[in-house]
């Protein structure tokens, strides 16, 4: 029964060789690659229009760049939250507490409540912007009807054509 097995710690010794000699292998092969990755700076090729690396230039960005094309940043406004209609939204200007204010009055009191005045003013420069909104978009309104693009029916009829029937065709029965 024993001489069956005898043969065993042979077996194992010579896997241990191997794997032993596997990795002074691979070892080796590591060693061999991490050399050739570094190259001295005389193998770099150096030279003018023959250089290896070129730069890319940067494109030129005219005046009339039209948004977010390369190289232009996006235009932007003086007022970012007006269209370019008139329409928009009220936008607080930036103020320094202490001093007159834009309406020109403080805008606190000495006692450190805000001044009401300052609120009254600001309310009647919002409600002026306000009526200049509807007024911008009144003659916005007037403009498209006269050029006929307001309605989507002239939208359409302009891009595709006559699609639909009119009243004429739908009282007359057929």
């Amino acid at each position: 029964g024993e001489s069956g097995l005898a043969f065993i710690p042979s077996l194992c010794r010579s896997q241990n060789n191997l794997g032993r000699s596997m990795m002074r292998s691979l070892l080796l092969a590591t060693c061999l690659a991490a050399a050739s990755a570094f190259v001295p700076p005389s193998a770099v090729p150096v030279g003018g229009a023959q250089s290896a690396v070129t730069m890319q230039q940067r494109p030129k960005v005219t005046q009339k760049a039209k948004p977010l094309s390369p190289g232009s940043n996006y235009p932007s406004t003086k007022n970012i939250q007006k269209q370019a209609s008139g329409f928009g939204s009220f936008l607080q200007r930036f103020q320094k507490t202490e001093g007159k204010s834009k309406y020109g009055m403080p805008i606190f009191l000495p006692n450190g409540n805000i001044n009401p005045k300052y609120l009254a003013a600001e309310r009647a420069e919002m409600a002026a912007n306000q009526k200049l909104n509807m007024k911008a978009e009144a003659a916005k309104t007037k403009k498209m009807k006269a050029k006929g693009t307001f309605f989507l029916d002239d939208y359409i009829r302009k891009k595709v054509g006559n699609v639909g029937s009119n009243k004429e065709y739908y009282q007359s029965g057929r």
